[in-house]
C-alpha cells in the first residue's frame, strides 16, 4: 500500500491539466536574463538593422560544394515562364506533352498555349464554384465547407489530374494561336475581379429561395465571368490553322483543325497511363486517397493518389528518368531555396550560426506543423548518380531563363527528403503491387485538407 499511494499521486499530477502561464514581471526577467546583450548579440543586431538575414545565413559551403553535372540529363527544351500567376501546374504539365507533340509533328520543339486552358481553367472553376455554392446554399456562412468555398473560388493554382481533366475537354493549340496577353501573365486584377463577381453571385443564391431564380443568378454570373475572361485573355479560337518549321527547316502548314482534334492526333490517350504517387507521412502508407472536390472540369474526377514512403517515390523518379521519361512533380519551393542562383538544397540558410538555436525539423515534423505544402510544381529531366547513389537532380523550372541555371535548378537529395511531396509518372514505371491499389475505394479527405493549399508559385 506504502508503494501504490506515491504511484497514484504522481498519476494524478500528470494527469492535471497545465496551467496557463502568463509573462508577469519575474517571467520577462528570466527571459532577459537568458539574453546577455554580449558582443555576439551586439554584432548580430548591428548585421540585421541593415541586411536581409536570408543573405548573411546563405551557407557559402553550401552553394559552392555543389558540381554542374549530371550523370544523366534529358534533351532541353525552351524555358517556359509564368511570370505573375500561379500556373506552374500547367505550364509543369504542358513541358511533359510538349516534346510527345513535336516528335509527332517532326518539329524541332513547340510551345504551347497557356492562355488558351487558362481561359477554360477560370471559366470551368467558376462553374464549379456556382455549382458547390447551389449545393451547399442551405448550411450556415459559418459551415466549414462553405467557409472553405467561400474562401477559393477562382485562386491560381491546381494539378495534374485537374491539367488532364482540362485538355481532354478543351484539347491544346500552339501558343501564337493565341498568345499571352499582359492580364493572363499577370493575374492579381483579373482573379480579383473574378472573386468578387463570384462572391457577389455566392450571397445572393444563398439567399434566393425560388429556383428559376437562381438558375438565373447562376447563368448571369457565368456569362459575366466569360465577359471577364474574354477581356482580359482575349476569345479561345474554336478551329485554327498553323505553320511550322520541321527538322529539316521546311514549312509545313497543317490543315484547319479544332484544339481537341490537335490535341488527339498528337497526343492521343498517353495521360490515361500517368498515375499520382504522393507521400505524406501523417497519412498511413500503401493506401487510395482522394480530396473532395478537388477537380477543375465538374464532370471530372476529385485528385485521388496512392501514399507511398519517400524512397518509393524516389525509385519510380529515378527509373523513369533513366528511361528518358521526364517527371512531375510537386515541392515546397519556398523553404531553403535560391531561385536567382538556382539551388535547392537542405541547409542552405543557417540560421543556427546566426542565433545559437536548432531550428531543424523532419519531415513528418513539418507536416504536422503545416510548416510545408505543395506550393509549386515542376518537372525532373535530370539525375546525379555517383557510385551508385543519388546525389541530386535536374529541375525544369518555369520562371523564365533569367533565373536559376538559364531556368533549370539543382535539387540535392537531401533537399528531395524533406521538401518533395508528390510524382505523376507513367504506370509502367510503378511496381505492380501499388499499381492495383489505384482499384480500390479512396479515403475522402476534406477541401481544406493541407495538400491542397498550393500557391502555384
Amino acid at each position: 500500500m506504502k508503494k501504490v499511494l506515491p504511484l497514484i499521486i504522481l498519476m494524478i499530477f500528470f494527469s492535471m491539466p497545465l496551467a496557463a502561464q502568463h509573462l508577469d514581471a519575474a517571467a520577462l526577467d528570466e527571459l532577459a536574463r537568458a539574453c546577455p546583450p554580449d558582443a555576439r548579440l551586439k554584432a548580430a543586431q548591428n548585421v540585421l538593422a541593415q541586411v536581409d538575414g536570408n543573405k548573411i545565413t546563405q551557407n557559402w559551403e553550401k552553394t559552392a560544394g555543389v558540381d554542374p553535372y549530371f550523370s544523366l540529363r534529358l534533351k532541353e527544351q525552351k524555358i517556359t515562364n509564368q511570370r505573375g500567376t500561379g500556373r506552374c501546374w500547367m505550364f509543369s504539365a504542358l513541358n511533359i506533352i510538349r516534346p510527345v507533340i513535336a516528335e509527332k509533328l517532326g518539329c524541332k520543339e513547340i510551345e504551347l498555349s497557356q492562355n488558351y486552358l487558362y481561359f477554360f481553367e477560370k471559366l470551368e472553376k467558376a462553374n464549379l464554384f456556382l455549382n458547390a455554392v447551389i449545393e451547399t446554399r442551405e448550411k450556415p456562412h459559418t459551415d466549414r465547407m462553405v467557409e472553405s468555398l467561400l474562401k477559393t473560388n477562382i485562386q491560381d493554382g491546381q494539378n495534374w489530374l485537374g491539367f488532364s481533366g482540362l485538355v481532354k475537354k478543351y484539347g491544346v493549340v500552339p501558343i501564337g494561336v493565341m498568345p499571352e496577353t499582359f492580364s493572363s501573365s499577370n493575374s492579381g486584377h483579373v482573379n480579383r475581379v473574378l472573386s468578387v463577381r463570384l462572391k457577389q453571385a455566392a450571397v445572393r443564391i444563398r439567399s434566393e429561395k425560388n429556383p428559376a431564380r437562381v438558375d438565373a443568378l447562376r447563368q448571369q454570373a457565368l456569362k459575366d465571368v466569360y465577359k471577364i475572361l474574354a477581356i482580359n485573355f482575349g476569345i479561345p479560337p474554336k478551329t485554327f490553322t498553323w505553320r511550322y518549321e520541321n527538322r529539316d527547316k521546311n514549312l509545313v502548314q497543317l490543315e484547319t483543325q479544332t484544339p481537341q482534334q490537335f490535341f488527339n492526333e498528337n497526343v492521343g490517350d498517353k495521360l490515361e497511363s500517368y498515375y499520382a504517387l504522393y507521400s505524406i507521412p501523417t497519412l498511413e502508407f500503401g493506401k487510395k486517397y482522394a480530396i473532395e472536390r478537388n477537380r477543375i472540369v465538374s464532370s471530372g474526377e476529385d485528385l485521388y493518389f496512392i501514399n507511398l514512403p519517400l524512397e518509393a517515390l524516389k525509385e519510380v523518379t529515378k527509373n523513369s528518368l533513366l528511361d528518358s521519361s521526364a517527371v512531375w512533380f510537386g515541392c515546397d519551393v519556398g523553404q531553403q531555396a535560391n531561385s536567382e542562383i538556382g539551388l535547392l538544397t537542405a541547409g542552405l540558410y543557417d540560421y543556427q550560426s546566426l542565433y545559437g538555436i536548432d531550428f531543424g525539423m523532419t519531415r513528418r515534423e513539418l507536416f504536422e506543423s503545416y510548416s510545408s505544402v505543395p506550393n509549386h510544381n515542376m518537372v525532373f529531366t535530370g539525375i546525379d548518380i555517383v557510385d551508385g547513389r543519388i546525389t541530386k537532380w535536374l529541375v525544369e523550372n518555369s520562371w523564365g531563363e533569367a533565373r536559376g541555371k538559364q531556368g533549370y535548378l539543382h535539387m540535392t537529395d537531401d533537399w528531395f527528403d524533406l521538401y518533395v511531396q508528390e510524382i505523376v509518372v507513367d504506370k509502367k514505371y510503378i511496381p505492380a503491387d501499388v499499381l492495383k491499389l489505384f482499384d480500390s475505394k479512396a479515403t475522402l479527405l476534406p477541401p481544406w485538407d493541407p495538400m491542397t493549399e498550393r500557391a502555384g508559385l
